[in-house]
């Protein structure tokens, strides 16, 4: 990864949490609610630049979803599944573009070109 697939993954990463922690949080009450077309704009928006950081080697299902389409609108859990595996996947993104220097305490760091960069990030959580 280079320095600004680095910094818009550190952007839309907690964008994408926090939509699917407040998505979750209808779909608890109401998960075959349809969601207002407001809120899809967004996460289309979320997902969109998270299809170009994650490229097809990443994306949780480069063939079959790319957007949600607002003629058929999503109900809340279908938005849940989907942006669940969309964080999985920026996880996996993560993992394998960190790596730990040699040097204790060992802090975790961003690889930009094969080198560990001065971004520090915390231990991966997928192997």
């Amino acid at each position: 990864m280079n320095t600004q697939q680095i910094e818009t993954f550190l952007k839309l990463q907690p964008q994408l949490k926090s939509a699917y922690e407040e998505i979750s949080l209808l779909s608890k009450k109401k998960p075959t609610d349809q969601l207002n077309k407001f809120k899809l704009k967004f996460i289309n928006s979320i997902l969109s630049r998270a299809n170009g950081i994650l490229a097809k080697k990443y994306q949780p299902f480069p063939d079959e979803f790319e957007l949600f389409d607002e003629d058929d609108m999503p109900n809340n859990g279908d938005v849940v599944f989907i942006l669940s595996h969309y964080l999985t996947s920026l996880e996996k993104l993560r993992c394998d573009n960190i790596e730990r220097e040699s040097e204790y305490p060992h802090y975790w760091y961003w690889k930009t070109n094969n080198k560990l960069s001065d971004k520090r990030t915390d231990p991966p959580t997928i192997k």
